[in-house]
């Protein structure tokens, strides 16, 4: 019998069914509807003390061009004596809603995308305008998240999602799906697959608008794991294997492609606990262990800066409930990885309805990375100045419960928008959509 790493049966016997049943509802049982959305409510305040002061031993710009990436012998949180805040925050409730991602449109105008998981479920989009946040709905089904939202040159919203394609599980159904708004309309192709895969989606749209998708096949439908989905110029869609192996479908993957077109992947080994970047190199799929140290390499967030040089945010599990956030560099002229530990998390539940999306990795004009990361009571936000790493806490939830996701974008002066959810109900998963505009002091 094959266990996972909490020790569950994940194929074999009737858990299997279990399984089948609360994921994509193998009983034919409706799932509750989602409450309703709550009255408005003053925004949330973070502390007082909103920074965290980096380690003295971060030396130097963790960039291709830099000789040394920082190094810490702790993390940097470790290492803290408090500090002022760097931002003033402005928070907003946008919506009702889950598992949201946030993407910038040229002019800086911020686009969220959300879902409801249910089987009378959504996806919507919503968009800052001078009149308050405008949403709008891309489709109504039995949806399953986290989803993603991609804009690239051309300014189009593309947002990823995975669509159950009916209210039973069906093991030849289910696809990953990507929405696009053009010419005020939204329109939904199905990007069909054997199966039912392209659970968990990250898109990243390249400098000619064409989106390239990373989602899981998982095991517990007797899929073989990561999947890489690419569009040539016609428009046709192409589904790759990278060649991970077996894998569920909880620890997230991430999609970026390179200035050379080179198309990087990363994921979370389950059986090795590593985290592992696939490159396609001369048309073949490459894996590469970037961390081994510890039960690391979930929930990661990969980008690749100008000069090729590739940057990794991910989580190291401490326990049943802390992990500790990592950033990894490798500049196109190194020979290996350098990686830093950032910060803590200390109120995080793993499991079906548990973490997502707890990292998100952005870059400044200047190459420089920021990561955002949160677990059920705080949103950190980390910063690389080019000389040393610099933590600020976003926000203490308080009372509140967090949907442990967070997603992470930089706007054209480098001032930071982030997006993450309340919770409100556990069964449906239900919540209130939240947006967080950092201003430098």
């Amino acid at each position: 019998m094959k266990l996972n790493r909490y020790g569950f049966a994940l194929r074999l016997g009737g858990l299997a069914v279990i399984l089948l049943a609360v994921a994509c509802s193998a009983s034919p049982t409706p799932i509750p509807a989602a409450p309703a959305a709550p009255a408005a409510r003053p925004a949330p305040r973070p502390p007082e003390v909103a920074t965290v002061s980096p380690t003295a031993s971060a030396a130097s710009q963790p960039t291709p061009a830099a000789t040394e990436s920082p190094r810490t012998s702790g993390s940097a949180e470790d290492a803290a004596a408090g500090g002022e805040s760097l931002f003033s925050w402005d928070f907003q409730e946008v919506d009702s809603g889950t598992k949201p991602a946030i993407a910038l449109s040229s002019d800086d105008v911020p686009h969220i995308a959300y879902m409801l998981e249910d089987l009378n479920g959504f996806v919507k989009s919503a968009t800052r305008t001078d009149s308050g946040w405008q949403p709008e709905t891309i489709a109504e089904g039995y949806f399953y998240g986290p989803l993603d939202i991609g804009i690239g040159p051309d300014d189009v919203q593309q947002v990823a999602y995975h669509d159950h394609q009916g209210a039973t599980f069906q093991p030849n159904k289910g696809d990953a799906v990507l929405a696009k708004k053009s010419n005020g309309k939204w329109t939904l192709e199905a990007i069909f697959d054997a199966g039912h895969d392209g659970w968990d989606t990250r898109i990243f749209v390249d400098s000619d608008s064409r989106a390239h998708l990373s989602a899981i096949d998982p095991m517990e439908f007797g899929g073989d794991g990561v999947e890489y989905y690419s569009q040539d110029e016609t428009g046709a869609w192409t589904v790759e294997n990278v060649g991970s192996g077996e894998l569920t479908y909880k620890w997230a993957t991430s999609v970026a492609v390179g200035p050379d077109g080179v198309p990087y992947v990363t994921y979370y080994d389950q059986k090795k606990n590593d985290l592992v970047l696939a490159s396609k190199i001369d048309g073949a799929w490459q894996l590469e262990t970037v961390d081994s140290a510890g039960d690391t390499g979930l929930f990661s967030s990969v980008l690749v800066d100008e000069q090729g040089g590739v940057h990794i945010s991910y989580m190291k599990q401490e326990s049943a409930s802390s992990g500790t956030v990592m950033y990894a560099v490798k500049g196109p002229s190194d020979d290996a990885w350098k990686i830093d530990e950032i910060g803590g998390l200390d109120s995080l539940e793993f499991g079906f309805i548990g973490a997502r999306n707890v990292t998100s990795l952005s870059l400044d004009g200047a190459g420089n990375p920021w990561i955002a990361y949160t677990d059920e009571k705080v949103v950190k936000l980390a910063l690389w100045d080019g000389s040393q790493w610099q933590i600020e806490i976003v926000l203490d939830a308080g009372k509140d419960k967090l949907g442990q996701l967070v997603s992470l974008k930089l706007d054209s002066k480098d001032e930071p928008h982030i997006t993450y959810f309340v919770v409100t109900s556990s069964r449906p998963l239900g919540g209130n959509i939240m947006y967080a505009k950092g201003v430098k002091k």
